[in-house]
This record gives structure tokens, sequence and C-alpha cells, in this order.
């Protein structure tokens, strides 16, 4: 039983870091490569969308009945919840570095939080009035490193990372009776195809960088398949083994992994201010995160 659970949380563990990695990837290729964040994400969903749709095909899963049966449902899922938490997270990215871009969007939990509080009518108690402080003194250290008469990260990272959790808190709640009536991979699976094909409107997915070399293409494959297809596995098998509060928990490995990642890998420069404005926004996650008695 206890190696089980191991693997349960190694497996978690490993896609949340597949998952940071994947921002670290797209940080590479704006800083190398000028991407386009529009283009990478148009690209990247259409091509992932498939594969999971192709994978739910094959299990002999009928693919089209949501299509038919809840059209509306799923196209707010995927313009709304999916293309804006994905493309808000990668332009944040472009704007500023992965694990800041990463630790922003990890304030999901305060915005689902703040929904779940107006819709009941409810006020939040007390821990979550911590986690909201601890969340808002993140952001603020972020941003002006403790100087209020100073901004530090730009007005439009931080407005775009915002948007970002806030359109992740709607990926997060919105699905949950879509998930009742059809499988995570075809719901997944069809937010990343439409969220892709609507990006087509603003970029031709033929239009491949042609300053990319063998280094950008894998850094993009890696984007593709292990920050989207093997993290999602990965996730999946480990949820299944240790349950969603604790895979929850688990899963914020994902800024650790960014914040390391872009330290030692890109050579970005985090400041005290910086690490103590993440660590109060992964502590809000954590704490929000934890069962209630």
């Amino acid at each position: 039983m206890k190696q089980r659970f191991l693997r349960g949380v190694l497996l978690i563990v490993a896609a949340a870091t597949a998952w940071g990695m994947g921002g670290v990837a797209g940080q590479y290729l704006f800083q190398n490569y000028q991407a386009d964040a529009v283009w990478l994400v148009m690209v990247r969903q259409i091509i992932a969308g498939f594969l999971f749709l192709l994978f739910a095909w094959l299990q002999k899963q009928d693919v089209l009945r949501i299509m038919r049966e809840d059209l509306k449902a799923i196209a707010a899922f995927s313009f709304i919840g999916v293309l804006g938490a994905q493309l808000g997270f990668y332009h944040t990215i472009s704007l500023c570095n992965a694990a800041t871009a990463t630790v922003l969007q990890y304030m999901a939990p305060v915005f689902v939080m703040l929904w779940m509080s107006l819709k009941n009518k409810t006020l939040p108690e007390g821990r979550e009035f911590i986690g909201i402080f601890f969340a808002v003194i993140g952001v603020f250290l972020i941003s002006t490193h403790g100087n209020i008469d100073t901004v530090v990260l730009s007005p439009a990272a931080l407005a775009v990372g915002i948007y970002s959790a806030i359109a992740y808190a709607y990926y997060t709640v919105m699905p949950v009776e879509l998930l009742q009536k059809y499988s995570a991979t075809v719901v997944i699976g069809w937010g990343q195809l439409l969220s892709g094909l609507g990006l087509i409107f603003f970029r031709s997915p033929a239009a491949f960088p042609s300053c990319w070399d063998n280094q950008a293409t894998m850094a993009f494959l890696y984007l593709l398949f292990g920050a989207t297809i093997a993290s999602y596995s990965l996730y999946l098998a480990g949820l299944k083994i240790v349950g969603p509060t604790k895979a929850s928990l688990i899963s914020c490995a994902e800024p650790l992994a960014s914040i390391i990642a872009v330290v030692l890998l890109l050579g970005t420069v985090l400041t005290a201010e910086d690490l103590i404005g993440m660590g109060c926004i992964i502590f809000t996650v954590l704490l929000l995160s934890l069962p209630k008695k």
C-alpha cells in the first residue's frame, strides 16, 4: 500500500514538474527566438487536442456526442477557460518570466474561493481570509519589491497574469457537469482543439518561424508532448492513486520546479522579494487546498 501511494506521489510530482518545465521551454523560445505567443499556443492546442480526441476515439468513445448535446458548454469552456488560461499564461511569460507567470496563475484557487463565496452568499472563512491576505502580499512583493513607489513588474504582465489566473479558475469550476457526462479526455481534447482553431483568425498555423533551429524545435516538441500529453497522462494516473486533495497539494511542485529551472537553466535573476512573494502565493494555494474539517 505504501509503495502504491509513493508511486502515485511520484507520478503527480512528475506531472507538476513537466507542467512547470513547459513554461520554461516557452520562456526559452521567447528569449532566444522571439517566438509569437499566439502562434505557439495555437499550434500546440490544435495538435494536442487532435491527439487527445484520437486517443478517445481509439478507445471507442463517441467523441462527437459532446458537440451535438453540449456545444455551448464546451465552446465556453474552450474559449473562456482553456484559451484564456493558456494564452494568458504564455503571453505573461513573454512579458516577464516563467516563474512569475506560473505563480501568478496559481492564484486561481483564490478566485475559485471568491466565486464560491459569492455564489453561496457567504463570507470567506478565517483561513480563506488569511489566504487572500498572503496572495495580495505576494503579488505586491512581486510587482513592487516592497516599494509602493516602484513597479518592477510591468502593468501588462501583472494584468495578463491575473487574467490567466481568473481564466484558470473558470477552467477549474466550469466543466464539472461536462465531466459527469463525458470522459476527461474528450472534454480536454475538444477544449484544446477548439481554443487552438479559434486563433486561426489571428495567425496562420503554416507560418512556421523561419529562424528556428533544432534547439527551438526540441523546445516546442517538449511543450507539446512533455508539458501537455505526458503531464496530463501522469497526473491522471497519480490522481487515481492519491485522490484529488493530495494531488492538488502535491501539484504545487509546479511553481517550485519553474522557479528552480528559470534560475539554473535560463539565468533569470529573482530577488529576495520575488522569492518571498512567490512563497506567499504558494502558501495560499496550499492553505486553500487543505480539506475542511
